[in-house]
């Protein structure tokens, strides 16, 4: 049997200083099948380019950026 697919929604707003650790905890993770949905609602701090980093090399992450 597959596993079950896990999505994990994450809104962000001007989290710059809690993002890395958040991000970093769950891309670790032992269950593969996560897929990460991540919803900028218009951060004014770096927040979006430290997820975008951080995410760049995962193919199971969407972010998605909206203006508050």
């Amino acid at each position: 049997m597959k596993d079950k697919m896990v999505s994990v929604i994450i809104p962000m707003y001007n989290v710059a200083d809690y993002i890395e650790q958040c991000l970093t905890s769950i891309l670790t993770q032992t269950y593969s099948n996560i897929e990460l949905i991540l919803i900028d609602d218009g951060s004014t701090d770096d927040t979006l380019n430290i997820a975008e980093i951080i995410t760049k090399d995962s193919n199971n992450t969407k972010i998605y950026s909206i203006i508050n």
